[in-house]
């Protein structure tokens, strides 16, 4: 074993931001000298179910190092497991006892589950003994599936790769943010050319994915497209922006693709908790009640932008009228 290199795919991971106990398998894997291996890792979801990631590590054929140079990421629609909790698939072996398979993603336990032809249980625990059933297979035939499970048996969500170079990439939130439909801000992007570039970042879902099976990419280039984070922010009564440290933690939130919890103060006066994040292709941002649900951003415009804004869409809505007139 390699211990620099045992050393640099550690910290490889832990500046990724993938948690202790995935980085507790990447070491397991790696000292037992598992040829080609995968760890596991989730994360809450803004709504429903989590994120969960597969990382994928491989042995070089030559030496002892081990490579990683990609990640999966996809949004399952499952409450996340309970502490000590495992995917189980329950199989009658010929002897009538139990042969029992743990896992830890949902998604490859599922496939596992569908994949077998006689009597089988997908189950949910910390053990068989402690165990409930949210899938059943009698000779080769799902006859039951809990209803609590049943989006995410049939919703068969596909993943989004990421690439990894040298430690570098979309980290762990930016990513589980991404497949979560929101807009990501790097600093470090290159182009073709090797020059480095700034830019908002979206995964594409009006265009169909690409030969790999991944949606490309929507890339909103700063500052060309005109979208300026804390200057928009600035237009709203967000009490949290009065406070400097604060606000730089918000930003930072909001461009790894965040929805950042803050205070506004309504038109009517009335201070409210509510969610905000970047709208990046409408150069904008978007507010949500605690609950999810959607909320009016003219709601916490400052008065003076609020009449200015009011303004100008009154000004487009009589350029649109007179073009109107014109065809």
């Amino acid at each position: 074993m390699n211990l620099n290199n045992l050393e640099d795919r550690i910290d490889e991971a832990k500046n990724l931001g993938f948690s202790p106990k995935t980085i507790a398998q990447i070491e397991e894997n790696i000292k037992l000298g598992v040829p080609e291996f995968k760890a596991y890792d989730s994360m809450p979801a803004t709504a429903k179910g989590q994120i969960d990631f597969t990382l994928h590590y491989k042995k070089s054929s030559q030496s002892d190092f081990y490579y990683f140079n990609k990640f999966d990421a996809v949004h399952n629609k499952v409450d996340p497991l309970e502490m000590g909790q495992k995917y189980m698939v329950i199989l009658k072996g010929d002897d009538g006892k139990n042969i029992v398979k743990k896992l830890d993603n949902v998604n490859e336990a599922i496939e596992l589950f569908k994949k077998q032809e006689g009597n089988a249980e997908l189950a949910i625990g910390k053990d068989v003994a402690h165990k409930s059933m949210v899938a059943n297979m009698e000779n080769g035939k799902v006859n039951f599936v809990a209803k609590t499970f049943q989006s995410a048996y049939y919703a068969s969500p596909i993943p989004q790769t990421f690439y990894v170079e040298e430690g570098k990439g979309f980290n762990k939130e930016q990513a589980g943010n991404l497949v979560q439909g929101r807009a990501v801000y790097r600093d470090d992007l290159l182009n073709i050319q090797g020059m480095v570039y700034k830019a908002w970042v979206m995964l594409n879902t009006d265009k169909p994915r690409d030969r790999y099976n991944n949606l490309t990419t929507r890339i909103f280039h700063d500052p060309s497209y005109g979208f300026d984070l804390k200057e928009s922010l600035k237009s709203f009564n967000i009490k949290d922006l009065e406070n400097p440290e604060r606000a730089e933690k918000i930003f930072t939130g909001i461009m790894n693709g965040n929805r950042e919890l803050v205070k506004a103060e309504k038109a009517s006066g009335e201070t409210v908790n509510v969610y905000v994040e970047a709208s990046v292709r409408f150069r904008k941002a978007n507010f949500f009640l605690e609950n999810g649900k959607p909320e009016k951003r003219e709601e916490f415009l400052k008065p003076g932008v609020k009449a200015e804004q009011q303004g100008k869409v009154s000004r487009e809505n009589k350029q649109e009228r007179a073009a109107g007139i014109a065809r």
